[in-house]
């Protein structure tokens, strides 16, 4: 009886030690899946944001050209990839890249009237030209914030890219639904999963 209440109490005090402690994210769980993708939040993943002014010889070289799309569960950004050769891996390229990928999910965010015209890049800010239906900032809160989680980590993930800037018919747009865009935008780590 006296051995069984030890063994009792020794499993508490484990239990409450455990929960205690916590547990970290970079433990390894025995049995989990380790299938997952894992993401490189703080590195530049796209080279140069320059529109194509690469040596020719470079140009037949093919590359990575990383975008963000939102995940299934809408709890943030994940990072997806395509092939494309260097001389096209442009920051227009990323979004238009990272429309195509949303826009064939079951579930979409970027509504197909949503138009990105073009992306200019000055001190390391990227100033994107959308249209009059992104920036009116449909579908909520939720959907606004996965919106400009995707195309500022995009975008961020060029070399010469820090931030970015949202405008419409050369004019910036102060707010997208609640959210403040009167300043330039930098890379919302906390978002990608």
């Amino acid at each position: 009886m006296k051995l069984k209440m030890r063994l009792v109490s020794a499993m508490c005090i484990a239990i409450l030690a455990v929960s205690a402690v916590g547990c970290s994210s970079d433990m390894a769980i025995p049995g989990a899946d380790s299938s997952k993708k894992t993401v490189q939040q703080d590195t530049k993943a796209n080279k140069d944001a320059s529109t194509g002014k690469l040596d020719k010889s470079s140009s037949s070289e093919s590359v990575k050209m990383i975008y963000f799309v939102p995940t299934e569960d809408a709890s943030g950004v994940t990072q997806e990839s395509v092939e494309i050769s260097a001389d096209k891996s442009t920051p227009k390229a990323a979004l238009l890249a990272m429309l195509k990928s949303d826009r064939s999910h079951k579930y979409p965010i970027f509504d197909k009237a949503i138009e990105i015209s073009s992306v200019t890049v000055k001190d390391k800010v990227a100033t994107v030209e959308v249209n009059k239906a992104f920036a009116a900032g449909k579908g909520g809160d939720l959907t606004v914030k996965l919106q400009l989680a995707a195309i500022v980590n995009t975008l961020t993930s060029f070399d010469d890219i820090n931030s970015v800037l949202f405008v419409v018919d050369g004019k910036q747009v102060k707010s997208i639904a609640s959210f403040d865009t009167s300043e330039p935008l930098t890379r919302m780590k906390n978002l990608i999963k």
